[in-house]
């Protein structure tokens, strides 16, 4: 197992010792994902084949004084199609990342999880996020932010080996998982996902996940994320502030958590990856600033060069 990464920073490096890897993006039309995408090319992280309208990707490229003539590039104008196109250049080995541009996550979802001509695989897909923060002294894998809506307990538990396979890519080698609630008790009648929550833990008990880890439910986020509210409560788990993973109790649960930390605070970088495909999927939200776009890239990057290992 590598070095355990504190932050972005340290993600960084370690990608860049690491061979370079090429990415495919739907609908590349985008400024954010360009300046994100052209930042990591001259970083030496990824070349890349732009898929969408060329017309449009030739004026942004000019407007932020990105030379077009280092990409590959090929023309699709319609985003739908420029998704499926993009798929195929990774199934196709042309490409070993896959990135979301200028369209709908819907469309662009609907080509990679294709029965015939995605890049599924058969493992659940979920919307991971890794979060550096200046409060804590490690980086953090959250999940589901944007796939799964209401997932029940065979889907949590895959959220929680792909946030396991996530966090294990980022030198943790036996990564603590929170499994969220309100409380850190069962409360069968009034919280129902305290249930699920306790079951997942005495899953992992008995070696029901593909990935070593400890697995720890109910719990309340301050117990998750800070040892001081461990103490204070008497908590008798696991984890005492010092968990690597935190799985929400629905998508509601973790955007709104994200967003929030997002928008309200400023001292977070967040990085984002679509996990469960064949290759890591990067489908940051259209209203990412260039910064997350290009953290994405960096930890897919990581997550991509540690499954071939």
């Amino acid at each position: 197992m590598g070095e355990k990464l504190q932050n972005f920073k340290e993600m960084e490096e370690m990608v860049l010792r690491q061979g370079k890897q090429k990415i495919a993006v739907a609908a590349a039309q985008s400024e954010e994902v360009l300046i994100a995408v052209e930042y990591a090319r001259k970083k030496g992280i990824v070349d890349a084949l732009l898929i969408g309208d060329c017309q449009k990707i030739e004026e942004i490229c000019q407007r932020n004084g990105i030379l077009l003539s280092e990409y590959e590039t090929e023309e699709v104008e319609e985003p739908q199609a420029a998704a499926i196109r993009a798929v195929a250049a990774v199934k196709e080995g042309r490409a070993q990342l896959l990135m979301k541009g200028l369209l709908e996550t819907g469309d662009f979802l609907k080509a990679v999880l294709n029965k015939e001509t995605g890049i599924r695989s058969e493992k659940r897909l979920c919307s991971v996020v890794a979060i550096e923060s200046q409060a804590i002294s490690r980086l953090l894998v959250l999940a589901d932010v944007g796939t799964n809506i209401a997932p029940d307990l065979d889907i949590k538990k895959s959220i929680l080996e792909n946030c396991m396979e996530v966090a294990q890519a980022m030198g943790i080698d036996r990564p603590k998982a929170a499994v969220l609630c309100a409380h850190e008790h069962v409360k069968e009648k009034d919280m129902p996902v305290t249930i699920q929550a306790a079951l997942l833990s005495k899953m992992n008990e008995r070696g029901q996940y593909g990935k070593p880890g400890i697995v720890e439910g109910p719990i309340s986020m301050d117990i998750a994320v800070s040892p001081h509210a461990a103490k204070i409560k008497k908590f008798q788990g696991k984890i005492k502030g010092d968990a690597d993973i935190l799985l929400v109790p629905d998508l509601e649960a973790g955007n709104i958590l994200i967003k929030g930390l997002m928008y309200l605070t400023n001292d977070i970088r967040v990085a984002g990856v679509g996990m469960g495909a064949k290759v890591p999927v990067i489908l940051t939200s259209r209203g990412d600033d260039h910064d997350t776009k290009y953290y994405s890239i960096v930890l897919s990057s990581l997550i991509s060069q540690f499954i071939q290992v």
